[in-house]
């Protein structure tokens, strides 16, 4: 068999022999830092007159004589390694000759100013803790190329560190979502990633098969099912964040694998799950941003104030005063496939109204014909309790007051059936298991499903979803 092997740089290597003929391991052991770079700046005051011990990686290096500069960039930032080789130990000196760009080393010291005022380490030693045998790109590399971007994004966040902070930034809006949940006593909990049945929405399953059962399973298009199956064995407040896949496209808005809030409240409705929305939205927002006025791109989004409107409504300000039949031909223009007044307005809605959502809007009100898990409402035949929240034109939540009577639930699944038989293929499978769940009693109950990914857009001010997910899927070079 043939081995598999990469082309590293043939300099360092040659490099790399040399380090070790010269007695040094370049790839060294533990190494404790004093504290992270933008730390050292910033208690220069303190610890000026302390030995310290800074780390990261070498982003430039430049000679002067007997004097060098490094830049030295660890996960906080970059902190100058000013060197004067009168200073260092033997062995330090004879490592100089090997460090170049893309190295990780230890520096250990005194923190200085030199003449231009700049904060930096001024070592008496110098460590090798890992060589790089492969050069860093041009700089233009993590800023222009996006494709190559996003194929090799550890060098992404190593030579652009607006994309390491988005990610960062990410993870804040996650951390200040559970601690909110957390606060109001809100339990997460792990479901499954395979299932048998591809449940809780709308969408086109990915397929595994289970060897040890012999058996096909689906990955988790959503957490809905199982966390309604929590509801009915006692429990009243639970939420997952994990990963949903959906067999669909892909673009700025859209990854086949992306990051789900899902939560359920027993006893409760649309209202409350509207008041946590905002809840949820806007402490993401100020967790990761300090305001709740954000830029994105040109517009500037207030998540101080949401806006409410219906479904209906909404598509009679661009369609007018038409009647039901005459709303139904319009949809057909774009889907053959409609043929109710409530999938007509949701086709509308999606094609003509909602690219027109700039700042924080409920949309409710929705059609039953598109929302087989959700309660219907009692004044308004064909349709349910259910809002979804746009912004920017992109759907962020979507929540229902939850269908919890067995029976209509068993109408529903079977209206799904009959859509599947007419050649819709996104179309919710019939779950006999959670129908008998539901049997033992389900207490009434709101719930609301937030993509996590696309609020991280929001919050980050990111033009696709890409940017905020560390390695997303890419076709085939």
């Amino acid at each position: 068999m043939e081995k598999s092997s990469v082309d590293f740089d043939k300099d360092r290597l040659e490099k790399l022999n040399a380090l070790r003929i010269e007695g040094f391991e370049p790839y060294g052991d533990r190494f404790e830092k004093t504290a992270s770079n933008i730390e050292l700046k910033g208690g220069f005051e303190r610890l000026n007159d302390s030995m310290i011990k800074a780390a990261g990686r070498i982003i430039a290096r430049r000679d002067h004589g007997k004097i060098k500069f490094l830049d030295l960039r660890d996960d906080s930032g970059t902190i100058q390694v000013y060197i004067l080789e009168e200073r260092l130990d033997a062995k330090s000196k004879k490592l100089l000759d090997f460090l170049e760009p893309g190295d990780i080393i230890g520096a250990e010291g005194r923190l200085t100013k030199t003449k231009t005022g700049e904060i930096s380490v001024l070592p008496n030693k110098i460590l090798i803790l890992a060589k790089a045998l492969l050069p860093l790109p041009p700089k233009w590399y993590g800023l222009e190329d996006t494709e190559k971007r996003y194929r090799k994004r550890y060098l992404d966040f190593i030579m652009n560190p607006d994309s390491k902070e988005k990610i960062k930034k990410s993870s804040e809006v996650i951390a200040g979502i559970r601690g909110l949940l957390d606060k109001k006593g809100f339990i997460e909990v792990i479901v499954p990633i395979l299932q048998p049945i591809p449940g809780g929405a709308h969408a086109r399953p990915f397929v595994t098969h289970y060897n040890a059962l012999d058996r096909d399973l689906y990955l988790k298009i959503a957490s809905e099912l199982y966390l309604k199956r929590m509801l009915v064995g006692g429990f009243e407040k639970v939420y997952d964040i994990s990963k949903d896949f959906r067999n669909e496209g892909v673009d700025t808005r859209h990854n086949p694998e992306f990051t789900m809030l899902e939560l359920y409240q027993a006893y409760g409705d649309l209202s409350d799950m509207m008041n946590l929305t905002q809840e949820i939205v806007k402490a993401a927002v100020y967790t990761s941003n300090g305001t709740f006025s954000v830029p994105y791109g040109d517009a500037k989004l207030d998540f101080s104030k949401f806006s409410t409107k219906t479904m209906e409504g909404s598509v009679r300000e661009v369609t007018g005063n038409i009647n039901n039949n005459e709303m139904i031909e319009r949809a057909k223009k774009i889907d053959k496939k409609v043929t109710t007044y409530g999938e007509a307005i949701n086709t509308l809605f999606e094609e003509e109204v909602q690219k027109t959502v700039i700042q924080p809007t409920f949309i409710t009100n929705f059609p039953v014909e598109v929302s087989p898990l959700a309660k219907s409402m009692k004044n308004a035949p064909g349709f349910v309790y259910r809002f979804e929240l746009y912004v920017m034109g992109t759907e962020i939540a979507n929540a229902f007051s939850e269908l919890n009577d067995p029976l209509e639930q068993i109408e529903r699944f079977n209206f799904e059936a009959s859509r599947k038989e007419k050649g819709v293929d996104e179309t919710q499978e019939f779950d006999r298991d959670f129908i008998e769940a539901l049997g033992y009693g389900m207490p009434p109950t709101g719930g609301v499903g937030i993509g996590i990914d696309r609020l991280q857009m929001l919050c980050t001010n990111s033009k696709s979803i890409k940017e905020v997910i560390p390695f997303p899927q890419l076709k085939t070079l």
